[in-house]
């Protein structure tokens, strides 16, 4: 017994709607972008609601047929089609399994931070865009701005392009990558970050230190009183120029301390 005996339909072709054809206007998406902010960004655009754009754009019937991986190709299709961008494009968005942002969506949001702000203007963006970037990636090569996990805003953004330690460093992080695991360059620079931020507190500051922090912030200098280190009113941890000022030191004692557990692992074996 069969519900279909003619054969006339396959299930499969009838829950996957037809073609989506283009809104009026389009925006550019930005690698690394949240897929629902773009959509956002599409829906303001063309004056639509946002909950009405992604209502059109949802398929939730098509991951029945092609599965959570599938689902989210099959979506990354209309929204292709619905902004008329190519496939490459929308697939460079971020889009991450729908538990991740439902289970916590504050914490999730944590989770973002703005792609560099020169970027998305030779794109004709005026806003933040808010997307997922590895927290390897701190420094934007192209414009010399800093894109670290401690730039949260447009304007933490700092120009760094005085500083070509920051640069260097940022590749020296980058490199280290492609001989150790994710997983172990990110603990060694926890541990880089915590052991100097242990050394400062005591007072501990270097000649390069001090001026890293004096191009950053020239009126930390004027400010402080006398016999005091520089940095004396921030907090180590969560201050923006001090990470910035700090990040050539926790890349380089990180990779002193990668080398160092590989040539006693070589050693034991």
């Amino acid at each position: 017994m069969t519900l279909n005996p003619a054969g006339l339909a396959r299930f499969a072709d009838w829950v996957t709607t037809l073609p989506l054809r283009p809104l009026p206007r389009t925006v550019i998406p930005v690698p690394g972008e949240y897929h629902l902010d773009y959509v956002r960004r599409l829906a303001e655009a063309n004056h639509l609601g946002f909950l009405e754009l992604t209502g059109a754009l949802d398929d939730t019937a098509a991951i029945t047929v092609h599965g959570t991986l599938g689902w989210t190709r099959h979506q990354q299709e209309r929204l292709a089609a619905s902004a008329g961008q190519p496939l490459a494009r929308i697939a460079r968005l971020w889009w991450p399994d729908p538990r991740v942002y439902l289970r916590d969506p504050e914490g999730f949001h944590r989770m973002l931070r703005p792609a560099c702000r020169r970027c998305t203007a030779r794109r004709g963006i005026a806003e933040p865009v808010a997307c997922f970037l590895p927290p390897h990636l701190t420094v934007c090569r192209r414009h010399r701005l800093w894109i670290g996990p401690s730039a949260r805003t447009l304007g933490a953004q700092l120009d760094v392009s005085q500083l070509p330690e920051i640069l260097r460093a940022q590749r020296r992080h980058l490199a280290q990558l492609h001989h150790h695991r994710w997983r172990d360059v990110q603990a060694a620079i926890s541990d880089a970050t915590h052991a100097i931020h242990g050394g400062l507190r005591t007072g501990t500051w270097t000649p390069r230190q001090r001026q890293r922090l004096h191009q950053l912030d020239p009126g930390t200098w004027p400010q402080a009183p006398p016999g005091a280190d520089p940095g004396w009113q921030y907090n180590l941890s969560g201050n923006l120029v001090i990470q910035i000022a700090l990040y050539p030191d926790v890349v380089r004692l990180a990779a002193h301390n990668l080398q160092a557990h590989d040539t006693s692992y070589r050693e034991a074996s």
